[in-house]
């Protein structure tokens, strides 16, 4: 990912800073998080209560948040969820992304979420909390090593060797933690596996007892390549990984036959 020059960046931090809290506290909601105090928000996200609190009653001005004075709390409307319709319509005319993810979440009654690559890291930009009550929690915006993590080298497994190889130095030069380095070579073998199986498994990462089961979604108009993983605490995984492995490829398919034009078959 190229990031812009110091030249073409905006001079005002507060501005940036205003604006990464904007998005923070939408995607809060996007979580699952139905309502909640200016004090829970300050903690959640480890803001200062002041400025949390002209944050929100600013978004309540524009129409992107509704207040509640009976409990003081904030809560998202359907501004928030509009944001975003003309891009679903634009990339699933024939069915949704979040619903399969959905679906898959109550298949598996795992944590689901969607990863995609940005530089040597991977963006998740979706979460899904489980429904059993022991399954994981990751809240959306996580950043892990793309060299590490399953869904990186599902990622990874798309891109020619030569610049996995590129990727994987790049990544050991910016890693502050001594354990996210890599051998390049290693790199290169797990993925040259990974592209023959269409999976990847990564087990006690990125702490212990717990797993993530990796694949690649379809490919999707303008849209970079994304890949959707079931976390799970590893017991449960071990357990159930046929089964979690049979629910993602059939997900997967469904959403590839939503994105084949209409009268396409699969024998054409």
């Amino acid at each position: 990912m190229n990031l812009p020059s110091q030249s073409s960046a905006p001079r005002d931090s507060h501005t940036v800073k205003s604006a990464h809290r904007v998005l923070e506290v939408l995607e809060y909601f996007a979580q699952g998080t139905s309502k909640a105090t200016v004090m829970q928000i300050a903690k959640d996200l480890a803001y200062p209560q002041s400025s949390t609190s002209v944050l929100l009653a600013s978004l309540a001005q524009l129409g992107y948040l509704r207040f509640e004075s009976e409990d003081r709390t904030y809560a998202p409307t359907l501004r928030v969820m509009l944001l975003g319709s003309w891009l679903q319509d634009r990339l699933f005319a024939h069915g949704s992304l979040v619903s399969e993810m959905e679906r898959l979440r109550e298949r598996t009654g795992q944590t689901v979420m969607i990863g995609l690559r940005q530089g040597v890291h991977v963006r998740f930009i979706l979460s899904l909390h489980g429904k059993d009550p022991q399954s994981l929690r990751y809240p959306v915006g996580v950043l892990r090593p793309v060299c590490r993590s399953a869904v990186g080298k599902v990622l990874l497994s798309r891109l020619g060797d030569a610049e996995i190889q590129r990727i994987a130095r790049t990544a050991n030069a910016q890693v502050e933690d001594v354990e996210d380095r890599v051998l390049p070579m290693d790199v290169q073998a797990e993925v040259e596996d990974i592209r023959k199986r269409g999976w990847a498994l990564a087990v006690d990462y990125p702490q212990p007892n717990r797993a993530s089961l990796a694949m690649a979604l379809p490919a999707m108009a303008g849209q970079p390549p994304m890949a959707v993983t079931v976390g799970a605490r590893k017991p449960t995984m071990l357990a159930n990984f046929e089964r979690f492995l049979e629910e993602m490829r059939e997900s997967c398919a469904r959403l590839e036959c939503t994105q084949r034009p209409q009268g396409q078959n699969l024998d054409s």
